[in-house]
Parts: C-alpha cells; structure tokens; sequence
C-alpha cells in the first residue's frame, strides 16, 4: 500500500495521492459552515477571527498531523 499521500516540499505539504487530495478536502469541507455560521452570528470582526483561529487553528493542526505521517 502506497503511505505517501503528502510531499514535502520545503516548509509545506502537498497532496500527491488521492488519499492526500481527500484529506485535503474535508478540512476544507469543514472549514466552510464553521466559517459561514461564526460570521453570520458574530458581533464584530475581533470576536470572527478568535472563534475562526480555534477550528481554524485545531483543523490545521491535524491535517499537518496527518500529512507528516503519510509523507
């Protein structure tokens, strides 16, 4: 079984396998309707961005989790 789904290529990671592209995707997947719904219910542009930094932040962690140990 093929394990290389990412390659590094200097500081990042990029998808090389359909398994990477998928992984890829459902980060961004994620991303959206929680980013959708901290703007639409946010009261200022301080307060989106501290909401938007802990998913942000936490779906960014492991998707670099996982492209480390599949590069």
């Amino acid at each position: 079984m093929n394990r290389n789904w990412f390659a590094k290529t200097g500081w990042i990671y990029v998808p090389v396998h359909f398994m990477g592209y998928f992984i890829t995707l459902l980060a961004i997947l994620f991303l959206i309707p929680v980013a959708s719904a901290i703007f639409r219910n946010g009261h200022s542009v301080t307060e989106d961005l501290y909401q938007l930094f802990v998913y942000g932040s936490c779906t960014c962690f492991w998707w670099k989790w996982i492209a480390e140990k599949t590069s």
